[in-house]
C-alpha cells in the first residue's frame, strides 16, 4: 500500500446512478483526491455501469446491492460493507453520502416491513443506515444525509409539493388503504406529495439526533438540501405527460432562487462530505453549498425524542446486535 493509498479518502454513495446521485458521481470521479467508493444502488445493471465508470478513471470501487424499500436489503448491505472493511479490502468511510431518496404519486404503497413505502425509504432505512454506518466511519469520518426545502412547507417549493403534516411516527408511517372504488388523480397525488414533504421534516428532524450520537465518537453529521432540481428520476412515477415536462421544460427552473441543475447541486454536496467547503461543520444545514438553518421546529426536544425511539424500534430487528443474537440462537455464527 503506498501513501496515496493510505491517504485518497474511501467514500460511500447511495444512489449513485440517476439524477443528483449521478452528478455526485461524476465529481467523485474528478476529485483530486482520487477516492476508494463503495457504491450503493437497487439495480445490478446500472450498478455495474457506475462501478465501470470508476475504474475507467483509475479508481477501486466497490458495488453492493440494496434496496431502500425493504430493511433487511438494508441489513444486509450494512453487512457487506463491513465486511469488506474487516477484511481489509476497503478502509473505514472517511465520508458517506446518503443521497438515495423516493417520492410517489400516492400514499398507498408500502415497503416490505409493511410501512407506508416514502416514510420507509426517506427515514425508517436512513435511520438504519446512519445507526449501521456508524461503526465503520473513520475516526473523523462525515455523514451527509439529504434534506429538502419541502420540509419547509409549499411555498419553499415553488408551491410544487404541499405542506408536511407532522403526526404521530406511527401515523406518519402508515399507508392510506387500498382504494375501494375510483379515485381522482389530483387527490392522490396530493397525498403522495404530503408524504414526501412529511418524509423530509423527519429526516431533518432526526438529522439533529443522529448528529448528537456520532458527534460523541468524533464523528460529524450534516444535511444537504439539494434545491429544486427538476429533471432529475426523483419525478419517475408520475404519468408519462407530467413527466415528460418535468424532464424536458421545468429544468428551465433553474435559473431562480431555491433552484439548481443536478450538476451545480452535486457538485457542492461532494465539497461539503469531503470538507472542500464548510471544514469541521457539523448538524449544519446547508442549501445548495449555503449555509442556512433548518426550519426551528425541527428542533422541538418532544418531537425529537418521540421520532427517533420509534425509528429505532422500528429497525431494532435488523441491527447487527440482533443479529448477533439471533444467529448466536440458531446455532450460526456466520
Amino acid at each position: 500500500m503506498t501513501v496515496s493509498d493510505i491517504t485518497r479518502p474511501t467514500v460511500l454513495l447511495t444512489g449513485p446512478t440517476s439524477g443528483i446521485g449521478a452528478g455526485m458521481l461524476r465529481h467523485l470521479l474528478a476529485h483530486p483526491s482520487r477516492p476508494h467508493l463503495v457504491l450503493l444502488a437497487r439495480n445490478a445493471t446500472a450498478l455495474d455501469a457506475a462501478l465501470d465508470q470508476a475504474r475507467a478513471v483509475g479508481l477501486t470501487a466497490h458495488g453492493v446491492r440494496v434496496d431502500l424499500a425493504d430493511l433487511s436489503s438494508v441489513q444486509a448491505a450494512l453487512a457487506e460493507v463491513r465486511a469488506l472493511i474487516e477484511a481489509g479490502t476497503i478502509a473505514p468511510l472517511d465520508a458517506a453520502l446518503l443521497n438515495a431518496g423516493a417520492q410517489f404519486t400516492d400514499r398507498r404503497r408500502t415497503g416490505v416491513q409493511g410501512h407506508e413505502l416514502t416514510f420507509t425509504v426517506n427515514v425508517i432505512a436512513q435511520h438504519l443506515l446512519v445507526t449501521g454506518l456508524e461503526p465503520v466511519l473513520a475516526p473523523t469520518g462525515h455523514v451527509v444525509v439529504m434534506g429538502s426545502s419541502t420540509h419547509r412547507g409549499k411555498n419553499a417549493s415553488f408551491n410544487l409539493v404541499p405542506d408536511p403534516q407532522w403526526q404521530t411516527p406511527a401515523e406518519m408511517a402508515e399507508a392510506q388503504p387500498p382504494a375501494d372504488g375510483p379515485t381522482r388523480f389530483a387527490a392522490e397525488r396530493e397525498q403522495g406529495g404530503i408524504a414526501y414533504a412529511t418524509s423530509k421534516l423527519a429526516l431533518v428532524t432526526a438529522a439533529h439526533v443522529w448528529a448528537e450520537r456520532l458527534v460523541a465518537s468524533g464523528r460529524r453529521l450534516n444535511t444537504y438540501d439539494p434545491g429544486l432540481v427538476a429533471g432529475t428520476g426523483l419525478g419517475k412515477d408520475m404519468p408519462g405527460y407530467m413527466y415528460w415536462v418535468w424532464k424536458n421544460l421545468m429544468p428551465a427552473m433553474s435559473v431562480l432562487p431555491g433552484a439548481t441543475t443536478p450538476r451545480t447541486s452535486s457538485r457542492h454536496a461532494v465539497e461539503l462530505a469531503l470538507g472542500d467547503a464548510h471544514p469541521g461543520l457539523h448538524d449544519g444545514y446547508i442549501e445548495i453549498g449555503r449555509l442556512t438553518r433548518a426550519e426551528p421546529v425541527t428542533a422541538d426536544a418532544q418531537r425529537q425524542k418521540q421520532l427517533v425511539a420509534w425509528l429505532d424500534e422500528a429497525i431494532a430487528p435488523y441491527t447487527s446486535a440482533a443479529s448477533s443474537e439471533g444467529a448466536s440462537r440458531t446455532g450460526n455464527a456466520g
